[in-house]
């Protein structure tokens, strides 16, 4: 098969260091990026546009491009019957995202938004123990992250970001609340912009009332100085617990065997031994091989628009 990656100079890298069983093309403009990976991946080919890309035979199309220009791109692809892949957030508004999905399914094409936090195994596992009553009933979910965030560049623009922190780091967040909470009836929320570099908000916390009669409390920011070591989600049920182990979390460097998102999970106390795989190689390979075989994508798009609602009700 063969993959066309847009955009390798910063995330693209962690795209490029997964793909396993494609031939591997390009499209980038900056010549030290491309002298940087040209060897390492054994590109096939190297683009300087992506108009003229489009042209040539690709099975996958990963765009892995600033928010602002996710739905134009994507849309571009899918009608030339390319399968698409792209980076979260689908897209910066509702609208934009159904338009893709529409566009996908009027093509016949696979699409899928990656979002590497809901493959983790951490997460897949704490949901199966929800599913299977380990912990009873849910009760309350806390799901937070707290950095400082200095940085220069596009994401410093709300127009191209579609919004600040939350649109971004934060909506994989937000996937990790829905993935354990379900449908919401109400999010009682606040943001504000605190000492970061972006121009666009830097700091949420939001309530969520759960259909299923549980709570769930969101804390998301990139302007916390010297954040202390914190769970990044609690889930508690009227029968037990369940929480994730910051301090055995994985490093995310490329040359890195299996990278996860989240660390271990505790249990009623207990440490749990689940299988642990590659986050960025389960997404991509998954999604090629739902191309081989015809089959439904890993992650549903439309679950991506789900979070992408929740992050307008909490803007809102």
């Amino acid at each position: 098969m063969n993959i066309l990656v847009v955009g390798v100079n910063g995330f693209g890298q962690m795209h490029l260091s997964a793909i396993k069983n494609m031939d591997i093309s390009i499209v980038e403009r900056n010549e030290n990026v491309i002298k940087q990976v040209e060897d390492k991946y054994n590109l096939k080919k190297v683009y300087s546009d992506y108009n003229q890309a489009l042209k040539d035979d690709f099975d996958i199309v990963d765009l892995v491009v600033p928010h602002h220009l996710h739905r134009e791109m994507a849309i571009k692809a899918m009608k030339l019957k390319k399968n698409v892949m792209v980076e979260k957030p689908i897209a910066t508004s509702v609208k934009e995202g159904l338009e893709m999905i529409q566009v996908s399914r009027e093509n016949g094409v696979k699409f899928m938004v990656l979002d590497q936090y809901f493959f983790d195994p951490s997460v897949q596992a704490s949901l199966k123990f929800i599913n299977d009553k380990k912990i009873g009933n849910v009760r309350s979910i806390i799901v937070r992250d707290q950095r400082y965030y200095s940085k220069t560049g596009w994401r410093t623009d709300v127009k191209l970001m579609g919004g600040g922190s939350l649109i971004d780091g934060g909506i994989h967040f937000v996937n990790t609340m829905l993935t354990f909470g379900g449908d919401y009836d109400k999010i009682y929320s606040d943001n504000f912009h605190g000492g970061s570099s972006l121009n666009g908000e830097d700091t949420t916390f939001a309530l969520f009332k759960f259909k299923n009669r549980s709570t769930g409390f969101l804390f998301y920011s990139w302007a916390y100085m010297n954040s202390p070591e914190i769970p990044a989600f609690e889930i508690i049920g009227d029968k037990g617990s369940i929480y994730e182990d910051p301090k055995s979390r994985t490093s995310w460097n490329r040359d890195e065997k299996i990278r996860t998102v989240y660390g271990d999970i505790i249990m009623n106390g207990q440490k749990m031994n689940i299988e642990k795989y590659d986050v960025y190689e389960r997404e991509i390979n998954t999604f090629r091989d739902s191309v081989i075989n015809d089959t439904a994508v890993p992650f549903d798009p439309m679950l991506e628009l789900r979070d992408l609602k929740a992050v307008m009700d909490i803007y809102s």
